[in-house]
């Protein structure tokens, strides 16, 4: 029974703010359920639409309040100015909102679908109950003109076509977001989102036509005859109705003020004029490094930009880490951008076509992130996954410049990659900020650790007898297992259908060569690389022992299996003395 118990705890916690979201959800729909079921001024209302009245209300209270509250977490600005309030206040709230706000707007969006969906199924049974049950003797409760009038001319009305329309963009956002939609059709994605203004304006249209109707009170029919002059008999028995009144203003009024007055500020600060690009670097992993001059621009470790190119898109802001913030004396700027989608494919090419001086960027921001505290923390832990490495390039380069400060006062850097080649992106860095660091009497600052997931090195040419193809690789995996893995030309080498030939046609196909050795021209890191994957048991084990009784941060930038994977982790080993919060930053 303890363990049940336990279990269930472990549960809830893990899940406690999305069982309150579903909990202040339910709470919601139920009390505006029971109101419209029980309350006496919708006696006659119930009469003709029944069971649907309810639930068309109930969901339209929960949909005001996803709409209120799906803008707050684009409020970029805003964000801007509370982490300038908060950071020194209260900096672990801050940052645990910037975390969680992507998951936030996901949540609150899928409630917003789900409930529209809903919302409008109930509204179509409605339209059906208005035809079917007319009321002869109330003909002023009707929206119908007569009894059994075809409900598709209820539907031509304003208030179903403004329903209907809102439901194709509410429905066609929805799909857009899907993993694996918005993965592979971004611009899909983008464009679809940018149906929010007209879905907003009507969200404020839909509810004043004013098609469902109350029954006025007793007490209520004094004021109602004084403000319209009707001399009405308040001894008769005959009811008077009334349209309900829409509050949708008054749920949308604060958090429309919000977001529209942080878009006009984006737009009114935003780059207007060309930034120059200083320099295009083609790193391997078919990855672009380009330096960008803008005299205005500032920004803090760890922060990003959202960049335009209108040769490509006028419409389309994509967001990339600073890699390198600008200081006093260099006002340059660099991000890392990897060649993956169309987007970037064809900024790639107008780059290879048409040069880089004749190519036009625009920068919006900066704007937060949760990866700016790693910079003011006593120990951190640093996770990175491919061209996720961005956010902490920042950090090394303030290393480097500053390798006596206080904060950061410990970092461990774990990277993985699949090539080798890869690592040449931080090769150079990382040499310098290591031996900073060492003449400043400070190696322990940072702890670097470089994983190359590929295990074959040194590979043959294609034109090698196949029979004479062989590897032999001994690992370690996640559980601290040896694994001895033989291959050859007939064998698979790193998945089950993937056939030598087949791996080395995809190494080589966008730049990248396994026959590389970091080794020979960086031997101060040669140390520091590893093949395979990271023991995270041993990882995190050795962090508890190095800081027991502490609360450490780890914050991770990769992709969707390493984020679930090091999430559990940090929530498994912080049932002991030590704590792990885990801090995430995405952007696809």
């Amino acid at each position: 029974m303890a363990t049940i118990i336990r279990v269930f705890y472990e549960f809830l916690m893990r899940r406690i703010y999305l069982i309150s979201w579903i909990s202040l959800v339910i709470y919601v729909f139920y009390t505006t359920f029971t109101f419209y079921q029980t309350s006496r001024q919708f006696y006659y209302l119930r009469q003709i639409l029944g069971i649907g009245l309810c639930i068309s209300r109930g969901t339209a209270t929960v949909l005001n309040i996803c709409c209120a509250l799906v803008l707050l977490p684009l409020c970029k600005k805003l964000n801007q100015v509370l982490y300038r309030i908060l950071s020194k206040l209260w900096p672990g709230l801050f940052f645990f909102w910037l975390e969680k706000a992507k998951s936030f707007h996901m949540s609150v969006a899928i409630t917003l679908v789900v409930f529209a969906v809903i919302h409008s199924i109930s509204h179509f049974v409605n339209l059906w109950n208005f035809s079917r049950n007319y009321d002869q003797s109330r003909k002023e409760i009707n929206f119908a003109s007569y009894k059994n009038e075809n409900p598709l001319f209820l539907l031509m009305s304003p208030a179903g076509l403004t329903g209907a329309a809102m439901l194709a963009i509410t429905v066609s956002m929805g799909l857009t977001s899907l993993r694996v939609v918005r993965r592979r059709l971004y611009n899909w994605f983008w464009y679809t989102h940018q149906l929010y203004l007209p879905f907003m304006a009507l969200l404020i249209v839909h509810p004043l036509s004013g098609v469902l109707k109350r029954e006025l009170l007793p007490e209520e029919r004094l004021n109602y005859d004084y403000e319209t002059n009707n001399t009405y008999n308040f001894s008769g028995n005959s009811p008077v109705f009334v349209p309900i009144q829409s509050k949708t203003w008054i749920w949308m009024a604060f958090p429309l003020s919000c977001f529209f007055l942080d878009l006009l500020w984006r737009v009114l600060s935003r780059n207007r004029a060309r930034v120059d690009i200083i320099q295009v670097t083609h790193m391997a992993g078919r990855t672009l490094s380009l330096t960008l001059c803008y005299e205005d621009f500032s920004c803090r470790a760890g922060q990003y930009v959202l960049l335009q190119c209108p040769d490509i898109s006028r419409l389309e802001w994509h967001p990339f880490t600073v890699v390198k913030v600008p200081t006093s004396s260099q006002r340059n700027f660099i991000v890392w951008i990897r060649v993956k989608g169309d987007w970037t494919e064809a900024l790639e090419m107008l780059l290879l076509q048409n040069g880089p001086n004749n190519l036009s960027i625009l920068v919006d921001g900066p704007f937060s992130s949760p990866m700016e505290a790693a910079r003011s923390q006593r120990v951190a832990v640093c996770v990175a996954a491919g061209v996720g490495v961005t956010p902490f390039v920042s950090l090394l380069h303030h290393m480097l410049l500053n390798p006596t400060s206080r904060l950061p006062g410990r970092i461990h850097l774990i990277w993985i990659v699949r090539h080798e080649k890869e690592l040449t992106w931080l090769t150079e860095l990382a040499t310098k900020t290591l031996t900073e660091l060492r003449n400043a009497n400070k190696p322990d600052r940072l702890h670097l650790q470089l994983y190359v997931t590929s295990t074959v090195q040194n590979v043959p040419s294609l034109h090698t007898n196949k029979d004479q193809i062989s590897t032999h690789v001994v690992l370690l995996n996640e559980k601290s297992s040896l694994t001895r893995v033989v291959t050859n030309d007939k064998a698979t080498l790193l998945t089950p259908n993937v056939k030598r030939r087949d791996y080395l046609h995809n190494d080589t196909k966008d730049g990248v060569s396994e026959d590389y050795s970091i080794a020979k021209e960086f031997p101060h890191l040669a140390c520091r690389v590893r093949r395979g994957r990271p023991h995270w048991d041993q990882l995190f084990d050795s962090w508890v022992h190095l800081y027991p009784e502490d609360h450490l941060n780890v914050y991770c930038c990769g992709p969707k299996k390493l984020v679930k994977l090091l999430r559990n982790k940090c929530k498994q080993i912080s049932r002991g003395n030590t704590k792990f919060t885990f801090v995430h930053e995405g952007f696809s």
